[in-house]
């Protein structure tokens, strides 16, 4: 950052390069062998020495994560609750008490600002709300919440480095968190309890964000993170990266801003094929941004292209954003947004998103009309049996 104005002709100032930012338990993560990578600014450990490993222990025990991958924002003030509501395409207002609501902010014209889960908490110190979404997306909700948010109703502010996040996934995560936290954790996704862990707050929320396996996100604040860590570890959760949780959510079709979801999607190309329409909106609901965008097409019946898995056989990985050819007519089919080697599936796999003419089971071209072949598939793909 420039301190003052020359009076000489200035010459061009060197672009200050922000470092990212860290893991608060980064000592304890770079002692079992983390390797690092960033995500829209901030360093994540993508794996630990052995992705094989991480991956397995999630689908066989418990994968322990330190979600840097993700951002979260607290609302607080007169009406926190019914000013977020107005801002989602989910219904926070009917939402039962300790359910809390996976949602897409949008722009005016239905564009994709965000997807989000937000949790309505009943605190000691009064209701607020806990917005929690993936770091790519913190720029725009910010920006957003600055516009749309009247300071008179609601206040708001960043506490992604001062709260932190936890993951841990697998079929015996809810043996884990239950023993080291004392409760018995939630089951509906989205839904959510508070916690005490050594007089430290912990709100645990239910996720399926990796499959069918149960999961839950743990939010604590950064200088209690490193003691949970600790006791979830000695419990019997493993060290997992950024690397293993995104083959598992590819695996288990789920989209995430900033790859599968961008402002150049409407949310319900993402959402209709996947599964994920009645857990993201709410077609009775009062207005929210964006709103006439997702009537009309609901009225119109359909959209134009809708996010599909493909299987990929033994094809080398292609890079996100390569496009897809049908193969019939040598048109172009869609692009690929995400691309995993599946170890379920025994083949690369893919999301993407395809125009809806070409159905599941069809075959489409890489990169043009003569490249490696895949087959559209449903999602969530379907596990061999």
């Amino acid at each position: 950052m420039v301190d003052s104005i020359p009076t000489s002709a200035p010459s061009p100032s060197p672009a200050v390069e922000i470092p990212p930012s860290e893991s608060p338990i980064r000592a304890r993560q770079d002692a079992v062998g983390a390797v690092w990578t960033e995500v829209a600014g901030r360093r994540v450990a993508r794996h630990y020495g052995d992705s094989a490993g991480e991956y397995r222990a999630v689908r066989e025990g418990a994968g322990l994560a330190e979600r840097g991958d993700r951002a979260r924002i607290r609302m607080w003030g007169k009406d926190p609750v019914k000013m977020i509501h107005g801002l989602i395409t989910n219904d926070l207002l009917k939402a039962a008490p300790g359910q809390g609501v996976y949602a897409a902010m949008l722009t005016p014209k239905g564009r994709t600002i965000a997807e989000l889960r937000i949790f309505r908490r009943e605190l000691p110190s009064g209701v607020e709300v806990l917005v929690e979404m993936p770091r790519e997306a913190l720029d725009g909700v910010r920006e957003h919440f600055r516009k749309m948010v009247p300071p008179m109703f609601a206040k708001w502010g960043d506490v992604t480095d001062t709260l932190a996040g936890l993951g841990v996934y697998g079929p015996r995560s809810r043996e884990i968190v239950g023993q080291v936290l004392g409760i018995d954790p939630p089951s509906a996704e989205d839904a959510h309890a508070e916690a005490d862990f050594g007089g430290a707050a912990v709100m645990v929320a239910a996720t399926r964000y990796v499959g069918l396996e149960d999961g839950f996100d743990l939010f604590v604040a950064a200088d209690a993170a490193g003691a949970l860590w600790d006791a979830l570890a000695v419990a019997g959760a493993r060290p997992i990266g950024f690397g293993a949780i995104e083959t598992l959510r590819i695996e288990a079709g789920r989209p995430r801003f900033g790859a599968d979801l961008t402002e150049d999607v409407i949310p319900t190309e993402a959402f209709e094929e996947a599964g994920l329409m009645e857990r993201a909106i709410s077609f009775s609901k009062g207005c929210y941004t964006g709103q006439e965008v997702i009537v009309r097409i609901a009225h119109r019946g359909h959209v134009n292209k809708h996010l599909r898995g493909l299987l990929l056989g033994d094809a080398p990985a292609p890079a996100p954003g390569t496009r897809l050819v049908n193969a019939e007519t040598g048109k172009d089919a869609g692009w690929l947004t995400s691309v995993a080697h599946s170890p379920l599936l025994g083949q690369s796999v893919a999301l993407g998103y395809v125009r809806r003419e070409v159905e599941p089971g069809a075959v489409v071209r890489l990169g043009a009309p003569d490249g490696a072949m895949a087959t559209v598939a449903k999602l969530p793909f379907e596990r061999p049996a």
